[in-house]
């Protein structure tokens, strides 16, 4: 699928806010709302837009304690450590990546007392390395037509 001017408006304009009408969108990058909603809709068949989300602050619903995880799996227990995270409510991300690590594992907790916890249940399945997150001074920013700002 292309992603002309117009689809990366629309998405733009989806990633600060996804709860706005067709119409408004529409007014934003100078389409009508059904040229708006046959745009998105081909982007979600496309797989392009994989679904709408709402960002929540997790330090006010009580889970002051975030950490990366970086962790190094014992051989043959990777299969199982993963199905573990899955069911983990604590687990907010996990990225399988290269280097001496296989995965970094972001979670969220109430108290240091359950970053413990999980720490010595990891333990079981390989080496776990936490960093404690401090802030967020980039956060989850919007992909945008740009490109890369690096120039070599």
């Amino acid at each position: 699928m292309e992603i002309d001017k117009l689809n990366w408006a629309i998405l733009t304009v989806l990633q600060e806010n996804s709860r706005l009408s067709f119409a408004e969108i529409g007014r934003q990058v100078g389409l009508s709302a059904p040229a708006v909603a046959e745009r998105v809709q081909k982007l979600e068949d496309a797989g392009v837009i994989k679904g709408y989300g709402v960002s929540l602050d997790l330090g006010k619903l009580g889970y002051a304690l975030q950490a990366l995880i970086s962790f190094k799996a014992h051989a043959g227990k990777l299969p199982r450590f993963l199905n573990l995270l899955q069911s983990m409510p604590e687990v907010r991300d996990c990225y399988r990546v290269t280097g001496s690590e296989c995965l970094v594992i972001k979670v969220a907790v109430q108290l240091a007392q359950d970053l413990e916890q999980l720490i010595n249940l990891f333990v079981e399945y390989g080496e776990p390395t936490t960093s404690v997150i401090l802030s967020s001074p980039v956060s989850t920013k919007p992909v945008t037509e740009q490109g890369s700002s690096i120039k070599a």
